[in-house]
């Protein structure tokens, strides 16, 4: 088989605000990639902690979470709801100042089903996407409210063959 290729960018965790919140989820939990195909792996859980208020990605809130992608790869997501209490979904959109109007999708085919109703409690999702040009972008739920009260993080593609995931104060 293909082997996984796994590098991650070291995690600097930074509370933000959330000290009694659970630690955010580790780089290998979040992504891995395949050099041959190459094609990330993506796993975003939403509310997978109570750091901010549950409005979060895999712990990770407000910008705190950056991930890099090579121009050109695919990058493959599961997004999962793990809230029992709130839709939620997942999307990788332009880097816009926040507002009630959602930003648009970075790249067609950059989100979960139904971006603004979101995924029902429990539920999950799969999408994929290229990587089609270089900038820096925003994983955003797009579910009315919830990118205000910081269920956002970064999303950056690079010239440089360069892929990981990890937290910055």
């Amino acid at each position: 088989g293909v082997a996984l290729a796994l590098l991650a960018t070291s995690f600097l965790l930074s509370a933000c605000g959330t000290s009694a919140a659970a630690a955010p989820w580790k780089a290998s939990a979040i992504l891995s990639a395949d050099r041959i195909t190459q094609t990330v792996h993506l796993r975003l859980d939403a509310s997978a902690t109570n750091s901010y208020s549950g409005f979060n990605f895999d712990g990770y809130g407000g910008g705190a979470m950056h991930v890099n992608i090579p121009l050109g790869w695919t990058v493959d997501v599961t997004c999962k709801n793990d809230s029992t209490t709130l839709t939620h979904s997942c999307a990788v959109v332009e880097d816009q100042p926040l507002s009630p109007i959602n930003a648009p999708l970075a790249f067609p085919g950059a989100s979960s089903p139904n971006p603004t109703n979101g995924l029902s409690f429990g539920a999950s999702a799969s999408f994929s996407f290229v990587a089609s040009r270089l900038g820096r972008f925003r994983i955003d739920c797009l579910v009315s409210g919830h990118e205000a009260d910081g269920m956002w993080d970064w999303f950056e593609v690079t010239p440089e063959n360069f892929f990981g995931a990890g937290g910055r104060p």
